[in-house]
């Protein structure tokens, strides 16, 4: 895979969010052609900030922060897209 390729996957399942964007953005900031591990990194990225997100919604959840819960899984939900995208690319 490319990064080309990987912009374009990443746009198609995520671009017009404002988070999806950012991911866009960190995605197109961070990997120059010269690794050539565009996938399997952006893939451990999205991996981790998907732990990080269901472990805030969970606490928001018990917390009774139901809106702040929402934030999160909807967060969730586009790295769940992202991640589905990169994975088709392989």
């Amino acid at each position: 895979m490319t990064k080309a390729e990987l912009i374009n996957a990443l746009q198609t399942a995520v671009g017009g969010s404002t988070y999806g964007d950012s991911l866009i953005a960190e995605a197109q900031a961070t990997y120059g052609d010269e690794d050539k591990k565009y996938g399997q990194d952006m893939k451990d990225r999205i991996d981790e900030k998907l732990g990080l997100l269901k472990a805030y919604a969970k606490i928001h959840e018990h917390a009774g922060e139901l809106e702040k819960a929402k934030v999160e899984d909807e967060k969730v939900a586009i790295l769940e897209k992202a991640l589905a995208a990169i994975e088709n690319l392989k």
